[in-house]
């Protein structure tokens, strides 16, 4: 299945992502992660930070599988998600 990973705060919505496929819900659960932490470990453009942002977790039928906080994910080396 292909899911996308939208940045949104609840008002804005980012859609940099062109969708992964990949095994299921869990699978995308964690790259999601692995997402927000890329974001957070890059430069943030000026004027903007990612307090109260999340990854939306959209498959491709639109629905919304779930969303990762960009706060819950934690920074430093990649760690395995459970």
């Amino acid at each position: 299945m292909r899911y996308y990973f939208r940045l949104t705060d609840g008002k804005e919505e980012l859609n940099p992502h062109q969708g992964i496929d990949l095994l299921g819900n869990a699978a995308a659960r964690e790259e999601a992660v692995r997402f927000a932490r890329g974001i957070k470990a890059g430069q943030t453009p000026p004027g903007r930070t990612w307090d109260g942002w999340f990854v939306r977790i959209v498959d491709e039928h639109g629905k919304e599988i779930d969303t990762v906080p960009f706060d819950a994910v934690p920074d430093g080396p990649e760690v395995k998600v459970p």
